[in-house]
């Protein structure tokens, strides 16, 4: 017989309360019911549930506006930073851009860098306000874009991205790579970074 989760402490236990976590603990900022609803594809009924178990055990608070309930991180939470930091390595960039990526026909790598992958390596700093990532290969543009658009949603954050050939990550005259070769870059999940590319032939 299939025991149910315990309820101490509900996170990870569905895609609706992964969708609450990204949103307000990656995106760090307030949400709507209906925001994270569709995040979820799933209707405000089931996320306000959601929502309330959460809300019970401290991982977030709410406040009305007007009809509207926001939903956001609880910063006060003595768990507050361990289960950001969980959140993060679990859910964060890395891990939602991965997810969109994989299968992208034409990506031979890719990889979080700047502020995010500095922060994530242990550098002290405040959040940063966007996302870096670096993709190298020749994929469609336009698949690219719909990809990120979508990590986009998922994350609540601008996304930069920059795109490079093969032979071009492995050039070594120019002086930006040279830089970005040796700052932190956190590969996206389930895919190759950049420094796992051979020479270009």
């Amino acid at each position: 017989m299939r025991e149910s989760a315990p309820a101490i402490f509900p996170i990870f236990r569905s895609r609706f309360t992964v969708a609450v976590l990204t949103r307000a603990y990656v995106g760090e900022g307030e949400n709507s019911i209906a925001e994270l609803a569709g995040m979820a594809e799933t209707d405000t009924g089931t996320m306000t549930r959601e929502v309330r178990r959460l809300e019970a055990a401290g991982v977030v608070r709410s406040r009305m506006v007007g009809r509207t309930k926001l939903v956001r991180a609880n910063h006060e939470a003595p768990f507050y930073r361990a289960l950001r930091d969980l959140v993060v390595i679990v859910l964060g960039p890395a891990e939602v851009l991965g997810e969109e990526l994989a299968g992208l026909a034409g990506v031979s790598a890719a990889a979080v860098f700047g502020s995010w992958a500095a922060r994530a390596a242990g550098e002290p700093g405040g959040s940063p306000a966007d996302i870096d990532l670096l993709v190298v290969g020749k994929p469609d543009r336009d698949d690219l874009h719909d990809a990120v658009s979508r990590a986009r949603v998922r994350l609540g954050r601008d996304i930069n991205t920059v795109v490079l050939s093969a032979s071009q990550w492995n050039a070594g005259d120019d002086p930006f790579l040279t830089e970005l070769r040796g700052r932190p870059m956190v590969a996206l999940g389930r895919m190759p970074g950049p420094q796992d590319l051979g020479a270009a032939p």
